[in-house]
């Protein structure tokens, strides 16, 4: 659950909270079923009737997520910072409640379920991976990884408006290069935007299967952004 809609679950469910703990918001009694959200924004469901539990899943993501929210395309990154391998960032196109159910791939611990369930529940998405050698062709002639990025961005969001979708546009993390193109950024959008978040596994998982183990030659030599 993304920390900015809290407050909204903790209202729902005030009159029927119970004892909670140092990890947890808030832990409710509602009929059978028992709702937990941790500080972390895990929130667990627990009970014996499936039926009833899908309708409290979906009572918790009316209740936070507006019906009426426009669709998001989400973009996040991973293996900047590496040494070797490929630089991927997957720009995803949906709505935040209908993955709402993954978090930050940092956070993941089974990314492969992970992976299943936005597949299930994005509209679609795109990668753009870089292997070490385009990396290091592209450093030479002077364009980093933040103007490889921001490229992406561009054209994803251009695929994406020529299919006449409308959306917003969020990437995670600070500006790039140039506040020309329409997005926002959002610091720690993985974690507080679930687009972002779905954005972030079909990155992680796609580098963690690349079979690339390449070294980056210009990483040592002139390090960039």
């Amino acid at each position: 659950m993304p920390k900015d809609k809290f407050n909204s679950l903790e209202q729902d469910y005030k009159l029927l909270l119970t004892k909670t703990n140092q990890n947890t918001i808030f832990v409710a009694k509602k009929n059978d079923i028992t709702i937990s959200l941790y500080k972390t924004g895990k929130t667990v469901l627990q009970g014996l009737n499936e039926d009833d539990l899908h309708k409290e899943k979906q009572h918790i993501l009316d209740l936070v997520f507006d019906p009426k929210e426009e669709l998001i395309l989400g973009f996040d990154e991973t293996g900047r910072s590496e040494i070797e391998g490929p630089f991927v960032i997957t720009g995803l196109l949906g709505e935040n409640k209908d993955l709402a159910i993954v978090r930050d791939s940092k956070k993941t611990d089974h990314l492969d379920k992970a992976k299943q369930r936005v597949d299930s529940g994005a509209l679609g998405y795109i990668t753009f991976v870089l292997n070490p050698k385009l990396i290091d062709k592209l450093r030479s002639e002077e364009i980093t990884l933040n103007d490889m990025e921001e490229r992406f961005i561009v054209n994803a969001k251009k695929t994406f408006e020529d299919l006449h979708l409308r959306f917003k546009t969020i990437v995670d993390g600070s500006p790039l290069n140039s506040n020309k193109i329409n997005v926002d950024y959002i610091p720690k959008a993985d974690d507080l935007v679930p687009c972002v978040s779905a954005a972030s596994i079909i990155s992680k998982t796609i580098r963690d299967d690349s079979k690339n183990k390449d070294k980056r030659e210009t990483w040592n030599i002139k390090k960039k952004n």
